[in-house]
C-alpha cells in the first residue's frame, strides 16, 4: 500500500511538470486537463482559428491512443504487460527528447500526449482510482468530501494527508518544470523528468517482482475501469 501511493505521488508530480512545459511552450495549452481544453478547442473553433484548434483536437487523439495501446497491451499480455507499458512509456519520453533536438515544440509533444494516456492506465492497474492522476478538480472534491467524513467520524485524517499531498506535489512539479524551462531548454527539461519517470518505473517493476499477488490485484483493478 505504501508503495503504491509513494508511485501515485511520483505521478502526480510527473504531470504537474509535464503541464507546466505544455503550457509554456504550446501558450497555454494543458497536457492533460481535458476539461480547459474542451473550452478552449470550442473558442478556437467558435472564432474560426481552426488550426490551433486542430492542435488542441489532435492532443485529445493522443490521450486516447495512449489510454487505448495501455488497455489492448495488458488485455492480451496479462503476464508481461506491465512490464511493457512501462518499457513503452519511457521509450515515448525517450523519443520526446530526441524529438526536442531536432523538431518544433508540436512534433515533441505528440510522445508524450500518448504517454500520458499510458500513465493512467499504468496507475489504474496498481490500484490508484484517483490518485497519482491528473483529476486535480477531483482530489479537490473529495478533500471536501474527506473533511466531511471526518466531521462525522466515518473516516480518518491520514485521507486527507494523501488528497493534499497529491495536488501539493502536482503543483511542485509544475513550479520546477517551469524554474527548470526558463532556466535551461524543453530538452534539458524533458531529460530530468525522464529520469524521474525511469525511477518511478524501476519501483513498479521492484513491487511487481517482489509480490506475487502483483498480477491478480492488475487484473482484479483492470476489472473495475469505468468503460
Amino acid at each position: 500500500m505504501e508503495n503504491k501511493i509513494k508511485i501515485a505521488y511520483i505521478f502526480s508530480f510527473i504531470y504537474g511538470y509535464i503541464n507546466s512545459l505544455g503550457f509554456i511552450i504550446m501558450n497555454g495549452l494543458f497536457f492533460t486537463f481535458m476539461s480547459g481544453n474542451s473550452v478552449r478547442l470550442g473558442v478556437n473553433i467558435g472564432e474560426l482559428n481552426l488550426g490551433t484548434g486542430f492542435r488542441y483536437f489532435s492532443l485529445f487523439l493522443f490521450l486516447i491512443f495512449g489510454a487505448f495501446i495501455g488497455d489492448i497491451i495488458f488485455s492480451y499480455y496479462r503476464k508481461t504487460g506491465m512490464f511493457i507499458l512501462l518499457v513503452l512509456e519511457l521509450f515515448l519520453f525517450m523519443t520526446a527528447v530526441i524529438f526536442s533536438l531536432r523538431h518544433n515544440a508540436w512534433v515533441v509533444f505528440i510522445p508524450l500526449g500518448i504517454a500520458m494516456g499510458i500513465q493512467n492506465i499504468v496507475n489504474l492497474l496498481i490500484g490508484n482510482s484517483l490518485i497519482g492522476r491528473s483529476f486535480i478538480s477531483g482530489i479537490v472534491f473529495n478533500l471536501g468530501i474527506a473533511f466531511s467524513r471526518i466531521l462525522q467520524k466515518k473516516s480518518e485524517w491520514g485521507i486527507i494527508r494523501i488528497y493534499l499531498n497529491t495536488w501539493l506535489l502536482f503543483i511542485l512539479g509544475a513550479v520546477l518544470g517551469t524554474i527548470i524551462l526558463e532556466n535551461s531548454n524543453l530538452c534539458i527539461s524533458l531529460i530530468l523528468i525522464t529520469i524521474v519517470y525511469a525511477y518511478a518505473a524501476l519501483m513498479i517493476f521492484r513491487v511487481w517482482k517482489s509480490d506475487k499477488r502483483f498480477l491478480v490485484r492488475m487484473k482484479k483493478n483492470k476489472s473495475k475501469f469505468v468503460v
